[in-house]
């Protein structure tokens, strides 16, 4: 018998095409450390958790948007302002024990059309094979060359 806390570890998985390189896991990788951290508290709690207790405030189904979902994070504040940080996706099938980052982004309106588009067409080129997934690391040492404007 598996035991419980094995049998709700989600793997995280990231898009990845010829075109956008790994788009999740550089928008990642080029956070701050702190919002990089926060974020990653979050995924963690997440990965660990039943797919059933995936609710509010950290999860979002979406209905109605594609088979698309998100996942939320707390509103972060600092010296350059705050951060309505979203990474929306989905889940794979329930054997497969996978959650996959379509697109994330500093969520800066209520309703995030572009945010939401730019994830459905993605999942539309997975399930055309124009795309594929990876492992999505939320471990590695990002060196100061790595990161981007992050936030």
């Amino acid at each position: 018998m598996i035991p419980e806390e094995e049998q709700s570890k989600w793997d995280f998985l990231g898009y990845e095409s010829v075109e956008e390189g790994k788009p999740v896991q550089n928008w990642f990788d080029g956070l701050p450390d702190d919002h990089r951290d926060a974020i990653k508290d979050i995924l963690s709690f997440l990965q660990v958790t039943p797919r059933a207790d995936w609710d509010e405030p950290w999860y979002d189904p979406l209905i109605g948007e594609g088979g698309i979902s998100e996942i939320r994070f707390e509103e972060l504040k600092d010296e350059r302002g705050k951060f309505y940080y979203r990474i929306y996706g989905f889940f794979g099938d329930e054997e497969e024990g996978s959650y996959k980052f379509l697109h994330a982004v500093n969520k800066k309106e209520r309703n995030d059309r572009d945010g939401k588009g730019i994830a459905k067409k993605r999942k539309r080129k997975l399930e055309n094979g124009e795309a594929k997934l990876h492992e999505f690391c939320m471990d590695r040492e990002v060196s100061s060359e790595e990161t981007g404007k992050g936030a």
